[in-house]
């Protein structure tokens, strides 16, 4: 499905049905950075096929949608309103991983009325960004592609395991990082570095929280997704197993199974 925000053209991602927004409820997926709303090709079908309206957007500059990328995480937010808006949803449920996670809490606090519940992929209150891989995205993407891929993927991914049968993970997520517009990966990566409102705001978050985090995640630890759980009123945490930080990617179907509970 594509439509226009703010004059420019937006990739979303259905799941293969019509988006019934008066007798369905809505969940909107925000992909991490460099990533575009492909990463959650194996939860939008089983989803919608549940009843559900899914919405895996392509955020500006990524994937197939249009327009200057944001430059915030707090941008993202915005930005994210205004795209309900032109849909006319009132109110989602917003599932956001690394990056998309941080942009969830945001949304999640200034925009109460909006967000029935949040759920957070491979997230953490703070997603430092080392400067190499930041000067790596700015001038040579093969090399941060390759470095994100390594630390994103669980051990079981490197030997060949994928839920996929045929497609080859590693490959693929190099490929995905590689296809992003020039800048766009870097950019992404210092809007994460730089923000460090997670904490703050989780205190003041009412609405439940459902953190999901791979075992095997290194960029954002188990520990510290624990730690960012107990700052929430009303949170529940699941770590995945043999899962690293792709875990919707790694065990699809954990993951659509444990969307689907908020829901049902």
């Amino acid at each position: 499905m594509n439509i226009l925000v703010n004059n420019y053209n937006v990739n979303i991602r259905t799941g293969g049905y019509n988006i019934n927004k008066d007798k369905n409820p809505t969940l909107l997926l925000i992909h991490g950075a460099g990533m575009d709303g492909t990463v959650w090709q194996m939860q939008t079908r089983y989803l919608a096929n549940k009843g559900i309206n899914v919405l895996a957007v392509d955020l500006p500059a990524h994937g197939l949608s249009e327009g200057p990328s944001l430059k915030s995480i707090s941008e993202m937010s915005h930005w994210v309103i205004k795209l309900l808006d032109f849909l006319n949803i009132n109110s989602v449920v917003i599932a956001g991983h690394s990056m998309g996670s941080l942009i969830s809490i945001e949304t999640a606090k200034n925009y109460k009325s909006r967000v029935k519940s949040i759920i957070l992929l491979g997230t953490a209150s703070l997603m430092p960004v080392h400067p190499d891989l930041i000067k790596a995205a700015k001038n040579d993407l093969s090399i941060a592609a390759n470095l994100i891929t390594d630390w994103s993927l669980g051990k079981t991914q490197h030997i060949g395991n994928n839920p996929s049968p045929g497609a080859w993970m590693i490959g693929g997520s190099i490929q995905l990082i590689m296809n992003s517009i020039k800048g766009v990966l870097a950019n992404d990566l210092i809007a994460c570095n730089e923000y460090k409102q997670a904490s703050n705001l989780a205190k003041n978050i009412e609405q439940e929280v459902l953190i999901i985090s791979g075992q095997e995640d290194k960029m954002t630890p188990v520990k510290k997704a624990k730690e960012l759980s107990t700052i929430f009123k009303n949170c529940n945490m699941v770590v995945i197993y043999d899962a690293g930080h792709m875990m919707m990617m790694e065990d699809p179907t954990k993951v659509a199974q444990l969307m689907y509970k908020q829901f049902y």
